[in-house]
């Protein structure tokens, strides 16, 4: 007695909608592509598994290597982890979406700034992303111009990069 849509209605709307894959999953298929050691490897899908739903990492490598460091002799074994945690998240952030894996906001956006081609605006961009964020969300373009040394025109090419950027690149495999 039910149409072939009313049993539909039971399901909640992200549920409906969760076809593509997650996050974690995207990346996991382009590592399976990767031609890494199994240390590499499994370095990179412990940071996978850290990342939080808009593509940062959750936690400091130093937090992540101390919870994966045995307790004896926990020192030396969690300064190697925390090299080849550093190792491997140079990996992930090579990996799609540009601007995975960011410890914070500045480093994404340089993440994604540095990926774009090479220009003068980018270069004041990376700059104001990685020292003069706050500066910039105030618009206070003065400022920017004296810590720049960038004219008003660079200083709005610089501007327009930033805002084209994805400020949480896990946001198209979010599943709200």
């Amino acid at each position: 007695s039910a149409s072939g849509s009313g049993g539909d209605d039971d399901f909640e709307p992200q549920e409906r909608n969760a076809h593509g894959p997650t996050l974690a999953e995207h990346l996991l298929l382009q590592l399976a592509g990767m031609r890494l050691a199994p240390e590499e490897r499994a370095a990179i899908h412990v940071l996978i598994e850290s990342l939080n739903e808009d593509g940062y990492l959750a936690d400091s490598l130093e937090d992540i290597a101390a919870g994966l460091a045995d307790d004896g002799d926990a020192d030396e074994q969690r300064e190697l982890l925390q090299e080849r945690l550093q190792v491997a998240l140079k990996w992930l952030q090579s990996l799609e979406p540009v601007g995975i894996g960011a410890r914070d906001l500045a480093e994404c956006l340089t993440l994604q700034l540095r990926a774009g081609p090479r220009c003068e605006a980018q270069e004041v961009a990376i700059i104001v992303c990685k020292q003069h964020l706050d500066l910039l969300a105030k618009r206070d373009f003065k400022k920017l111009s004296a810590v720049t040394g960038a004219d008003d025109e660079l200083l709005k090419a610089a501007q327009s990069l930033i805002v084209h950027c994805e400020p949480k690149p896990g946001r198209p495999f979010g599943r709200s």
